[in-house]
């Protein structure tokens, strides 16, 4: 059983502890001053008409950030370990410190919102209200939610009020919507993870087919578990237990098992033709 990370289940944590590390800002003022270098930089691309201006988006928080005084530092070029490549801006006051930082698509898709600061006490307030502030948060950015129910989990002083993404009714793993709040519904940060999907297959096989076929592959002594399920996977590289998180998710067939010793896995299988797109995924 190998040992390797296992990259979509660090996205996912990723994600949280992002969020978790980011502190927050004090009350609402004046405008905003431009950036002192209007050029930007090489990596700089103020210019994109696509991108919603940092000046734009503080603007719209539902509990504004210190406005006075603070500038945008030139935008920056960032690639993602899947090669996503991201538009970075920031906000900072008078002494350099980071208050506001975004990312967004070269598309302009907003992708990660970070506030610093932020006061992370007062009165705590339900879920079902943390889950409405969340909402009213993301609508205020013109954000969308992810989908079904969300859940809410504790970190700290902090509540992640996150929705998992579903394309047709099949789970996307590792993909969806976060939005950390402190325990009053302060916002403290924003992160979509939505990756890119390869076409669906023509014909998707049945469970059963699915379930021969995965007999077929798993060693002496193993036992498949529960019942499988679709999902949208990043296929392993050779076929193993590392993910290529650059390319496209896959349809798949997944199973649960546990080999003789057991070791939880997980077992792969493209839902078209059953071809094992990767295994050995403990969870």
């Amino acid at each position: 059983m190998s040992s390797s990370t296992r990259p979509h289940r660090l996205k996912s944590a990723g994600l949280v502890l992002t969020l978790l590390t980011l502190a927050a800002c004090g009350a609402p003022s004046r405008a905003i001053a431009p950036s002192s270098d209007p050029g930007g930089g090489a990596n700089a691309i103020d210019a994109a008409a696509s991108i919603r201006p940092i000046t734009a988006i503080a603007g719209r928080l539902l509990e504004p950030l210190a406005l006075a005084g603070l500038t945008s530092a030139p935008s920056q070029i960032i690639t993602l370990e899947s090669g996503e490549v991201r538009i970075e801006q920031r906000l900072l006051d008078s002494t350099g410190l980071e208050l506001l930082s975004v990312e967004s698509t070269s598309s302009g898709d907003l992708r990660s919102i970070s506030r610093s600061n932020v006061p992370l006490g007062g009165a705590v307030i339900s879920n079902t209200a943390l889950v409405s502030r969340a909402i009213l948060h993301l609508a205020s950015l013109t954000l969308p939610l992810g989908s079904g129910t969300p859940l809410v989990s504790a970190a700290g002083d902090r509540r992640i009020v996150s929705w998992g993404r579903t394309v047709n009714g099949v789970a996307v793993p590792g993909d969806g919507t976060s939005v950390a709040l402190s325990v009053s519904g302060a916002l403290v940060g924003i992160a979509i993870d939505e990756a890119p999907l390869a076409p669906a297959p023509a014909r998707i096989t049945t469970a059963a087919a699915a379930k021969s076929a995965a007999m077929l592959l798993v060693p002496s002594g193993a036992a498949l578990s529960g019942t499988p399920k679709l999902g949208w996977v990043a296929p392993a590289i050779g076929a193993g237990d590392e993910e290529d998180l650059s390319a496209p998710r896959e349809l798949a067939w997944r199973f649960r098992g546990t080999l003789a010793d057991g070791t939880p896995f997980e077992l792969h299988l493209a839902a078209g033709n059953l071809e094992m797109l990767g295994w050995d995924w403990a969870r």
